[in-house]
């Protein structure tokens, strides 16, 4: 696994020799308070920049998706607009056919009163008739008759019976007429409420039918202008946070560059410090008479994540990876790759324990080796180790998926390839 940039460059040191068949070597820090200072910053700074390009990656992920939002709101508008102007027009259509409607409504309403006032009238004339057929039926029961014509043919008087038989016909054809008038009365009055009836119906559609329409329109205008609303609402509110985090870009890119510069600065005075203890030729010697020693047990060097550009198995985005991540059990000893002097020994959120060797020069080069994720740590800052020298135990500490060693190398402060060296 990747830990944060960590750029370390070598303490200058001066070898001395010592008496006798076995030579010891000791190693002498030469501006070492200064150099120290340099590299914290150094760490600092890189730190802030490793951050501060995660925080602008952040950012510029959410930028794409508002102009993406924007780009949809924007594009759907239009289509939006023709429907609201769809559901106005069918709007106005209503308007016109409840107009029409009102006007068949006033004409349905005159008939209306018209058979309204015949009802009325037919209703008098009914009353007339029912009124002579019961006068004729009272007279006719008063003298126990069951016709006018017998009525008026035994009726006592001084009347001859010419006379009487006049009379008794014109009292049957006034009798004729008033159940011949009932009858009409009646069937015009049954024909008159139909008609009222329906009439009464037409004017009852006609009012709904009209009520609907304007109902629909004014439904489908509301959800037409609801949809309108709700796009230029989206596409606002995308264009104030664009704004927003476009701003905050701008700030952190500031920030950025700072962080950046700092780093730089204290590269270049790492860089000088190593140039003046090569001058002064103050270094490791490259010929090391312990050798080279594999940092995990494992001779094959299994290597499960290579050095370079990764997706980060724990944070899941592409990062940069600063080193290889070996193989190996929990528990396995971790070794010193060559001789060197314990830089530093500390634990990080990302990369758990771990520990840092120096190993001066190597070959013209300042290298110096980073051993993460180790769950036990056996040495000290200052330490001299030699090649094969057990560090630790492997571990899985920090960003870890599972135990493994993550070993890197910093030549002249930038972070290599470590296959090179192994």
């Amino acid at each position: 696994m990747k830990k944060s940039i960590r750029l370390h460059v070598p303490v200058a040191v001066a070898w001395s020799a010592s008496i006798g068949a076995l030579c010891m070597y000791s190693f002498i820090p030469a501006n070492a308070d200064e150099r120290d200072d340099a590299v914290s910053k150094q760490d600092a700074a890189a730190q802030q920049v490793s951050n501060l390009k995660t925080e602008i990656e952040g950012i510029d992920a959410t930028l794409s998706q508002l102009f993406y939002d924007l780009e949809a709101a924007n594009a759907q508008i239009p289509a939006a607009q023709k429907a609201l102007e769809a559901t106005q027009a069918k709007r106005d259509a209503a308007n016109r056919e409840h107009e029409v409607a009102m006007g068949q409504l006033q004409v349905a309403q005159a008939k209306k009163a018209e058979i309204d006032e015949e009802v009325h009238a037919s209703s008098s004339r009914q009353e007339e008739a029912n009124k002579a057929i019961g006068n004729l039926a009272r007279s006719m029961y008063q003298d126990g008759t069951s016709s006018a014509v017998l009525l008026a043919l035994t009726k006592s008087g001084t009347e001859s019976i010419d006379d009487r038989a006049s009379a008794a016909d014109a009292m049957a054809r006034s009798q004729a007429q008033a159940l011949n008038a009932a009858m009409e009365m009646k069937a015009t009055q049954r024909s008159q409420a139909s008609r009222q009836q329906a009439i009464s119906d037409r004017v009852a559609a006609l009012e709904a039918q009209a009520q609907k329409a304007l109902d629909d329109a004014a439904a489908a205008e509301a959800e037409a202008q609801a949809g309108v609303d709700a796009l230029e609402k989206a596409k606002a509110d995308a264009q104030v946070k664009q704004a927003e985090w476009d701003s905050k870009k701008s700030e952190v890119n500031q920030q950025l560059a700072q962080a950046q510069a700092d780093y730089d600065a204290q590269t270049a005075k790492i860089q000088e410090i190593d140039a003046t203890n090569r001058a002064a030729n103050r270094i490791y010697s490259s010929a090391n008479a312990s050798g080279f020693h594999n940092p995990v047990q494992d001779s094959s060097m299994i290597i499960t994540s290579p050095f370079g550009w990764r997706m980060h198995p724990v944070l899941g985005y592409q990062k940069y990876h600063s080193g290889v991540d070996l193989a190996a059990q929990c528990g396995e000893p971790v070794y010193a790759m060559t001789s060197g002097v314990v830089l530093d020994v500390s634990s990080s959120i990302s990369a758990g324990n771990y520990v840092d060797v120096n190993h001066g020069m190597l070959g013209g080069n300042s290298v110096i080796t980073e051993y993460l994720h180790m769950q036990r740590i056996y040495v000290s800052p200052g330490q001299s180790v030699s090649a094969g020298t057990v560090l630790g135990e492997v571990g899985m500490t920090g960003y870890a998926t599972g135990c493994h060693l993550h070993f890197g190398v910093l030549q002249n402060g930038v972070n290599v390839d470590p296959m090179g060296y192994l």
